[in-house]
């Protein structure tokens, strides 16, 4: 079985060494870049493509998927990065018949401390299935919907945070709004009650049911960050007329 690694990017390809060169095991190396492409990248395998995300992510993903050649599909953004015992892991599943996906567990990692605990501890993302099984849905947070039997690999997809704060803040501008519109259109309208439960709610959840107090301080940091996040969205949600 052939494997398509696509790698989602808002950079020029040339950037994305960090997290190229860990998938080139792959068959097929796709790169799809919402950046104006300045040239090509020359690299054994890759094809690189420009599509405008313009605020849909699943769309992008099954631009992703219309372009693969091989029989599974796995997608990278350009802030992970596969270890080598995951690419082993990866390499392994795809030969086994009776499975059309698999969950991968995502870690976040800031300033090479990973976060193990909390909400982004407990991550877990179809990124590996069959070009067939299914496409995705929702906008942001986006979902593959896969058909047919699902597992779980063991090594985790490390998520490459950098900086805690300015990076936070940026994301929480450009999803917040997205975000505020989807909850609206799945039917869960502003009230003033989630305005004020939900982000509480968020950093009970995070710090102390789901062990983020184990992380110390950054995972004190992390819940906190998740709440303002919860709090932001309703606000966006709030403004929109």
């Amino acid at each position: 079985m052939g494997l398509t690694a696509v790698i989602l990017t808002n950079k020029e390809p040339k950037d994305i060494g960090k997290t190229l060169d860990p998938v080139s095991f792959a068959d097929e190396i796709i790169i799809i870049s919402d950046h104006i492409i300045g040239s090509e990248l020359k690299h054994p395998k890759t094809t690189t493509y420009y599509h405008s995300l313009n605020s849909d992510f699943a769309t992008q993903r099954n631009f992703g998927l219309s372009k693969a050649r091989e029989d599974w599909v796995l997608f990278v953004d350009d802030d992970e990065v596969v270890s080598r015992t995951l690419a082993d892991e990866i390499k392994k599943a795809i030969q086994n018949e009776n499975y059309s996906g698999y969950h991968l567990k995502r870690l976040d990692r800031y300033h090479h401390q990973i976060i193990r605990h909390g909400e982004t501890g407990k991550i877990k993302i179809i990124r590996l299935a069959r070009k067939t099984a299914g496409h995705f849905v929702r906008p942001v947070h986006e979902v593959w919907q896969i058909g047919g039997k699902i597992g779980t690999l063991k090594s985790p997809l490390i998520h490459e945070r950098g900086e805690l704060i300015s990076p936070f803040i940026d994301r929480m501008a450009f999803y917040g709004p997205i975000d505020a519109e989807e909850l609206t259109r799945e039917g869960k309208s502003f009230s003033f009650w989630r305005l004020l439960a939900n982000p509480v709610g968020k950093f009970i959840v995070n710090y102390k049911l789901k062990l983020g107090f184990l992380d110390g301080y950054l995972g004190l940091f992390q819940a906190y960050l998740m709440s303002v996040q919860s709090l932001s969205v309703r606000v966006f949600q709030w403004q929109k007329p």
